[in-house]
């Protein structure tokens, strides 16, 4: 254990997390959930009673993802729903890390590395595709906040399905948690010989969702259990009860919730607290790729060493590549997912020193603009030609840009024909999409995306990269802004601005 990492001994208590026991209670009688359903209302409804101060639910994410409209239209028919569902995989996608034949696995765009990007046609209607919550860990801070305005203190963790490396078979694992610390610490502690332990840390959200999902299974049609007789941190005051409870079902009694409006639960922080040696929040159990020993397949780092020692590297894109990684390091990510898709950013400019060229085929950084009107009511927006599409202003990096700031400032000057633009040399907002580049190759841009304030008046002029160019109001974008991430890009740029005013 180096100097800069010190931690004080302690003896470990030689106390498990649950010494007294387990009690698992699957809980049936839910209906099928849908996009605008109050999930935390249902499985109260269902489970009645039975949930009591200290219990964890453990919450398949499929049915936080149809209770929170993470459903895809898609097609029926058999092959065009498997070609579908594999175009919503490379558009989940942030990085891949190994693929044999057809099967990729991925990081998606909450830091993730699983099968497929966490996109799921199993238990869903046959038109639709599930996609993972957008942020479990506040799902699962809301559900927490739900059930203390039941009277009840509790956790929540959020799992989904993952294979393992060297072993077969799948387990459940948690993606998502509240209220219940899921990374137990213990280096720095001492064992009973009076060993250090350096490296042990226990995943106990990963525990707790396995050991749940043997009573909720995959085709039994039950997405919730309650674990009772964890002695966790953050949880309430525990009552273990491990004196063989049957299953919940619709006969308990479920009283409804009481006649009050909920409280705003995602101002409450019961996400990322922790607790001694306990670290909170599904993300704690995210190794990040810079430091995971296995962070590439065998043959897909065999490949990339290979490009990497053919490639000569213009010293301008060194340049570029050196500043994008300082930007970056230094950047406050505004959202979880956001930083998740920072680390997939610099886990790229770790292992291609020419990721902000074209050239690089997995993915390269590109510089875009949130280009604002003088009153901040609109935004200027391009018809791309090749996508067809209404998207913001921005391209490839060129080796003479020096900075991502530059690159962005002199594409939206070549696409707008504005000049005296007022750039914000800070990103607002990261984002990586599937394309085919001008070549026919089949790439990713790892997008960089700034806010700039264009002067009073001006009168933007198309370029023959654009097919149309004008400004859109902020609260009236084109059709399938949200989906590409426009809408969210667009928000933060405001926010953004808004701040800096305001600090003024």
């Amino acid at each position: 254990m180096s100097a800069g990492d010190e931690r004080p001994h302690r003896h470990a208590t030689g106390r498990s997390p649950a010494a007294d026991g387990l009690a698992i209670i699957p809980i049936h009688g839910l209906p099928d959930v849908r996009p605008g359903d109050d999930l935390a209302e249902l499985i109260h409804a269902a489970a009645g009673d039975a949930i009591v101060d200290g219990d964890v639910l453990v919450v398949t994410s499929k049915v936080v993802s149809k209770a929170e409209g993470r459903l895809v239209a898609a097609p029926t028919d058999p092959m065009r729903r498997d070609a579908f569902r594999r175009d919503l995989i490379d558009r989940e996608t942030v990085r891949l890390v190994a693929q044999i034949g057809r099967t990729k696995i991925v990081e998606n765009r909450l830091g993730i590395v699983a099968a497929a990007a966490g996109v799921d046609g199993s238990n869903v209607h046959a038109d639709e595709i599930a996609l993972l919550p957008t942020d479990p860990d506040a799902s699962a801070a809301s559900m927490v906040g739900a059930f203390a305005v039941y009277g009840r203190r509790i956790g929540v963790i959020i799992t989904d399905t993952q294979g393992r490396a060297w072993r077969n078979g799948v387990t459940d694992v948690a993606i998502g948690a509240a209220g219940i610390g899921v990374l137990d610490d213990h280096r720095g502690g001492v064992d009973e010989f009076g060993n250090e332990l350096v490296v042990t840390q226990v995943a106990v959200g990963d525990e707790v969702a396995a050991a749940a999902d043997l009573v909720k299974g995959k085709l039994a049609g039950v997405p919730v259990a309650i674990v009772r007789g964890l002695d966790a941190p953050g949880l309430g005051s525990m009552r273990p009860d491990t004196t063989g409870l049957g299953s919940v079902g619709p006969d308990s009694s479920a009283p409804g919730a009481p006649d009050h409006g909920a409280p705003d639960h995602s101002t409450q922080d019961h996400s990322t607290q922790d607790h001694g040696r306990l670290r909170g929040g599904g993300r704690s159990l995210i190794r990040e790729a810079g430091s995971d020993l296995f962070r590439l397949g065998t043959d897909l780092a065999i490949e990339l060493g290979r490009r990497d020692a053919l490639a000569e590297v213009p010293a301008g894109h060194r340049a570029l590549a050196d500043d994008a990684r300082t930007v970056l390091t230094a950047w406050q990510a505004p959202t979880h997912a956001q930083a998740a898709l920072r680390d997939a950013f610099l886990a790229l400019l770790a292992a291609r020193p020419d990721a902000t060229s074209r050239s690089c085929v997995p993915g390269h950084l590109t510089a875009s603009v949130i280009v604002l009107s003088a009153d901040r009511r609109h935004t200027l927006l391009t018809l791309h030609p090749r996508v067809g599409q209404w998207v913001q202003l921005g391209g490839h990096c060129e080796s003479r840009d020096g900075t991502l700031a530059a690159a962005a400032s002199r594409e939206a000057g070549e696409e707008s024909g504005i000049a005296g633009m007022e750039l914000d040399p800070v990103p607002v907002a990261l984002d990586v999409h599937p394309i085919t580049c001008s070549l026919g190759v089949a790439t990713r841009h790892f997008d960089v995306r700034f806010v700039a304030i264009a002067p009073d008046g001006a009168l933007p002029v198309r370029s023959a990269e654009s097919t149309d160019l004008r400004f859109w109001p902020v609260d009236g974008l084109p059709d399938g802004a949200a989906a590409d991430g426009l809408t969210e890009a667009v928000r933060l740029a405001l926010t953004r601005v808004t701040a800096r005013t305001a600090g003024r």
